[in-house]
């Protein structure tokens, strides 16, 4: 008899080199032992190092998306990276809404190369509607920067950040601090007890593709697991570090770095 698996599902954008959105995150789910489901956004048109256009999906082809597969399947939790455009960012809101799932949130607003993914006529409906209903955010430091207008210069002004981002959306928010000087620290936060996730900086000089991606969808099977917040974070900081120290280079630009995850990497 086929054994049975449980399913988990992934809202986001499609990048055409395999190396973030929905491939990864079907990858993370696959490699952890849970069923895939993915409903599209937006597609892009790029390469390794730059995103050229984003055709964003219309809000009732989402809505469609989403209305199917919870007709066949019962995930047990949601990744959301990119939305791009307000009907994504409603329809999300709307259907987290109706079935009550756990739901952790990669607010991407810009690519690494500074292209946009987040139109700002959606930055309000994120803001109000969608991230109040997430049980975890995972802002990177230039996102939160953005949502508090201020600068994070350290890890301690990125803890008050986290802090004051958690109280703001009554809600758990991991700000990941890869970009602060120094050995990286993970910040997680429900807006008075802070944990701290320390970890070595792996492949310094590649652009690793997918990291917050990665990161985002593992907490998300941790919730799906039914740990509580803090051990899922813990158990998706650990699967990012091992996957990060086994990753590979597959693009010409030998600068780019794509992750990879063998099957029952962390449990």
């Amino acid at each position: 008899m086929a054994k049975r698996k449980p399913a988990i599902l992934t809202i986001a954008g499609f990048d055409p080199t395999g190396g973030a959105g929905i491939s990864v995150d079907s990858a993370v789910f696959r490699s952890l032992g849970f069923h895939p489901l993915t409903v599209l956004t937006s597609v892009a048109a790029q390469g390794a190092s730059r995103v050229a256009q984003i055709q964003g999906l219309s809000g009732d082809f989402i809505r469609r998306e989403l209305e199917i597969v919870s007709q066949e399947f019962q995930p047990r939790a949601v990744k959301i990276g990119m939305l791009y455009g307000e009907p994504a960012v409603l329809a999300c809101a709307d259907f987290i809404e109706k079935h009550g799932l756990s739901a952790v949130l990669d607010p991407l607003i810009w690519a690494s190369s500074g292209r946009s993914l987040l139109r700002a006529s959606a930055m309000r409906s994120l803001s109000q509607r969608l991230i109040p209903m997430c049980r975890l955010i995972t802002p990177n430091l230039q996102e939160a920067r953005y949502f508090l207008r201020m600068p994070i210069l350290n890890l301690s002004e990125a803890a008050q950040a986290a802090r004051w981002l958690a109280r703001r959306w009554e809600t758990w928010v991991l700000l990941k601090g890869g970009h602060l000087p120094g050995p990286p620290v993970d910040v997680l936060t429900d807006g008075d007890q802070v944990r701290r996730y320390p970890h070595s900086r792996i492949a310094e000089g590649t652009n690793l593709r997918g990291t917050g991606c990665a990161l985002s969808a593992a907490a998300a099977v941790g919730l799906a697991q039914g740990k509580p917040v803090e051990e899922a974070v813990e158990f998706a900081v650990k699967f990012l570090q091992k996957a990060i120290a086994n990753h590979y280079l597959a693009a010409q630009n030998k600068s780019v770095g794509y992750l990879h995850f063998p099957a029952g990497q962390a449990r």
